[in-house]
């Protein structure tokens, strides 16, 4: 399981909170999620981490359950990032995620090449009932690309990437003061073809295929922490000052028409309307700032209240990752060896779990998780994966004067597992 910190931190179980640009590839709903901390009629998120699988020794990536021997690829260098942004305007929601995997396969044969998989989702969602249901849909895509790869000494040209795209869609129930969400996200399958073709004789990909996957997710939140808060858009405090400033408008433009009517064109006429543009101007200024005023006090009374919530609770999230099987797929390190091993051929799923608490109020947050990986090649064995991470703030800061004074947090999270490490590290804002 690759991710963000938060989400390796949690065990991968997220799509049942679905909160900010991170919950993306956890549930399609996501970007129509209204965050308890986000208090603006258009709002926005940005993410980027770096993990890095396997760092500190050899590593079974595919979990086939044994380290690679003599005999088996081994595969080194792993390095995973991932950045998105998401953009909230009112109910409605969008984002544009992106994730790369690349790493290295190297034969005991001389055979070896460099793998990278890039994913992509595209999303929009809506949220219905008073933002208490989201439903997004939106496509994911993938490609596989293969550089440098030699066999037994000589470099063999390889069919461009395979790529594909496919639909996802995903729902979000979280009903007002409730402590609980509930959550469920669909991707159909990715295949892409290669665009070209290789005259070799040796076996290579012909087609990058991720399988299909339902994920349903549940939160519960204990303790005083509200997690539902009744979310009310600020551009609905702000519309009756604006419809009365609009009609005050329209009035003065109907007297003032009215008044120029009567004076017959000329000198005198362009000197009133000047006159009367004049007043205007300044009248909309006076207006104008009162708009300004109002929406820095609504704003400041949803940034207080969110700050003034008590911050201790207890957060359980639960997954089900729910995998479909793929034919005639084999893995990339089978590729290498050219071993046609039967993977993913049959119906797999994940449990995930993970805890979320604030041990040092305001200061340090920190996160448990467990999940049950499946293998994904015939008769092999599941193991059992411990996840732990956390977030420490940091400063505020206004990043160059582009962004309000805002506190950061450094965030870092780890994965263990029999024959596998991961860990990373990410920059982001304190909530």
């Amino acid at each position: 399981m690759l991710g963000p910190s938060r989400i390796l931190g949690l065990g991968g179980a997220y799509a049942g909170l679905a909160e900010g640009v991170d919950g993306v590839n956890a549930n399609v709903a996501t970007p129509g999620v209204r965050a308890p901390f986000s208090g603006r009629h258009v709002d926005f998120d940005l993410t980027a981490s770096v993990s890095l699988p396997g760092s500190f020794a050899s590593t079974d990536f595919e979990n086939r359950g044994t380290l690679p021997s003599r005999g088996d690829a081994n595969a080194s260098g792993f390095v995973y990032g991932n950045a998105g942004f998401l953009l909230q305007v009112g109910p409605f929601g969008t984002a544009l995620t992106i994730d790369a995997t690349s790493y290295k396969l190297q034969s005991p044969f001389g055979n070896a090449t460099s793998v990278g998989l890039v994913r992509a989702h595209a999303i929009v969602a809506w949220a219905f009932l008073k933002y208490q249901l989201v439903i997004g849909v939106g496509v994911q895509g993938a490609t596989l690309s293969f550089s440098s790869a030699s066999f037994f000494g000589s470099q063999i040209p390889l069919p461009a990437a395979p790529s594909g795209v496919a639909p996802e869609a995903g729902v979000l129930l979280k009903l007002d003061d409730q402590p609980w969400r509930l959550g469920v996200s669909a991707h159909l399958p990715v295949w892409g073809g290669v665009s070209g073709e290789s005259t070799s004789t040796f076996i290579l990909p012909s087609s990058v295929v991720l399988p299909g996957q339902i994920t349903v997710g549940f939160a519960l939140q204990l303790g005083p922490r509200p997690l539902n808060p009744k979310w009310e858009d600020p551009k609905d405090d702000l519309d009756p000052l604006r419809a009365r400033i609009d009609h005050e408008r329209e009035e003065r433009a109907r007297r003032d028409a009215a008044e120029l009517a009567t004076i017959p064109e000329g000198p005198k006429r362009k000197l009133r309307e000047r006159e009367l543009d004049g007043r205007e101007h300044a009248i909309r200024r006076v207006e104008d700032a009162r708009i300004d005023a109002e929406t820095k006090t609504i704003h400041t009374a949803h940034d207080t209240r969110f700050a003034n919530w008590p911050r201790p609770r207890l957060l359980v999230v639960a997954d089900a990752v729910i995998t479909a099987p793929v034919d005639n797929a084999v893995a990339v390190s089978s590729f290498l060896d050219q071993q046609n091993q039967g993977y993913g051929h049959s119906w797999t799923i994940s449990p995930r779990l993970g805890l979320e608490g604030e041990p040092v109020i305001d200061r340090v947050k920190l996160r448990l998780g467990t999940y049950l990986e499946p293998s994904l090649f015939d008769g092999g064995s599941a193991r059992q994966h411990f996840t732990f991470g956390g977030d420490l703030k940091l400063f505020s800061w206004n990043f160059f004067g582009l962004l309000d004074p805002t506190t950061w947090q450094i965030s870092f999270a780890t994965d263990l597992a029999p024959r596998y490490t991961n860990w990373g590290i990410s920059l982001g804002v304190w909530r």
